[in-house]
Formats: C-alpha cells, structure tokens, sequence
C-alpha cells in the first residue's frame, strides 16, 4: 500500500514546482504588471524632463526681462515720489511739465507686457502654421488674462498700428535711458 501512495505523490504535480500550472499563470501575471508598471513610470519620466526642459527654457528666457522691467518700474516710482516728497531735495524743483513727463514715463513702464518684452514663442507659431490651425493657440481663460487682453483692446483704441514700436531689449533700452535721465535731473 506504501508504494500505492508514493506513485500517486511522486505522480501528482507539487503545488508551487515548475510544472505547476498555476505558477505559469501567476508568472505571467506578474510579468504584465511589472512590464506595465515600468512602461507607465517610463512615460511618466519622459513627460517630466521635456516639461522640465520647456520650463528651464521659458524661465532661462523670461527673467532677466522680467526683472529688469521690475527694477526700471521701481526705480521710476521712487524718483515720482522723491519729487512729490515735501522735504528739500538736493537739485531744484521740478517744472511741472517735467513732472508729468515722469509721471509718463512710470505709466509707460506700468503699461509695459510680458508679449511686449519676450520674444515670440517661435515653435508655438511654427507649429500653428505647420498643421494649419485656424485658431491661434490660446492659454487656459483666468481673470488676469482676460484683464489683460482688455487692456490691450483699450490701449489699441485710436492707435494706428503696432508697426514700428519698441519691443523686447530695444524697448528695455529706450526705457532705462528715461529712467537714467530722470535719475539725472531729479538726484
């Protein structure tokens, strides 16, 4: 009868052995989810570094206009408030003709945009032009943007055209030369 049950167990496939077929079930299992695991954490990573190279791009790009536009403004309301000061300064006076040419010169800079001192995203424009989009691309809506673009309806009101005005460095350039000169007259 020993030997009945040694046959029947040396016979019958073991639980867990390699021709279990369970095992090749679970393996198979296993495999797929890793494998599926792996090619999501894959996309997952590649998505990042090209957002992070965009970003590390666009912020490489837009600083140094950004704030050199930021000091140009601070500089410009400092010198308003020196002159409006009542406290003697050390030049003259200003006339008030050159009083209201600084109180241009701050509202120029506060009417300064970001469009007006980066350069044109030249990708976004040829990838616009390559699939023959109708519709310009245009970020998600926020109440500063739809701000913005009423002021630049606005602003456009009884203008001619954009042809011809200052933009990016050259604007930067023609600005901080009106700060320096006020700079000049008023300290």
């Amino acid at each position: 009868m020993d030997t009945d049950w040694d046959d029947d167990f040396a016979a019958a496939p073991q639980q867990g052995g390699a021709a279990d077929p369970l095992v090749d079930t679970e393996y198979a299992r296993l495999q797929q989810r890793y494998t599926d695991a792996g090619y999501r954490e894959g996309i997952g990573e590649g998505k990042l570094s090209t957002l992070q190279a965009g970003f590390d791009e666009g912020f490489a790009a837009s600083v140094p206009p950004a704030r050199r536009i930021g000091q140009l403004r601070g500089r410009a309301n400092a010198l308003l408030a020196i002159a409006l000061s009542p406290s003697p300064s050390p030049s003259s006076p200003l006339s008030e003709a050159e009083l209201d040419a600084l109180r241009a010169l701050v509202s120029d800079l506060a009417a300064v945009r970001r469009d007006d001192v980066l350069p044109p995203d030249a990708e976004r424009i040829a990838h616009e032009a390559e699939h023959g989009e109708d519709e310009p691309f245009e970020y998600d809506r926020t109440d500063a943007r739809d701000m913005e673009g009423l002021e630049g309806a606005l602003a456009g009101l009884g203008k001619r055209s954009d042809a011809g005005r200052l933009r990016e460095d050259a604007l930067l350039d023609a600005l901080e030369r009106r700060v320096d000169e006020a700079e000049a007259r008023i300290l």
